[in-house]
């Protein structure tokens, strides 16, 4: 399989399990409560989970973790660049410190284009306007 096809059914991939750990419910409202018993440990903590810059960051680091040390067929993608290179302890904090950098820029980046996309219809504005007092405040 090509490694650009990997890369992106990486990025696409980290973007729907950070989407559904942030906002979804998930079975038994598991994530829910997740985000919950975290907040009441502390409000930093609570946020990493809520947060859709901070958890695809950590989500990146630990598929990197898990590539490069248990799985023996790169799918991150600094693992897939630097795959058969020789590797010292500062090259795999490297790999793993990028690989979390790509994952939340990338995941941030989808992430503000479906915003983009659920806002321009309306420009923000809700569609169903009822009063037409309400259309000329709007429009002036």
């Amino acid at each position: 399989m090509s490694s650009w096809l990997i890369v992106f059914c990486y990025c696409f991939i980290a973007y729907g399990a950070c989407n559904v750990i942030a906002y979804g419910s998930g079975p038994f409202k598991i994530f829910e409560r997740l985000r919950g018993f975290t907040m009441g440990i502390n409000e930093h903590l609570g946020s990493l989970f809520g947060c859709m810059m901070c958890l695809p960051a950590n989500f990146g680091w630990i598929c990197s973790l898990v590539n490069y040390f248990f799985v023996p067929i790169a799918f991150t993608p600094f693992n897939i660049i630097f795959a058969g290179m020789p590797h010292t302890w500062w090259m795999i904090l490297l790999l793993i410190l990028c690989d979390g950098a790509f994952t939340t820029g990338v995941v941030w980046l989808i992430h503000n284009v479906e915003l983009f996309f659920e806002n321009l219809g309306g420009g923000g504005v809700s569609n169903n306007i009822e009063n037409e007092d309400e259309i000329i405040e709007i429009h002036e």
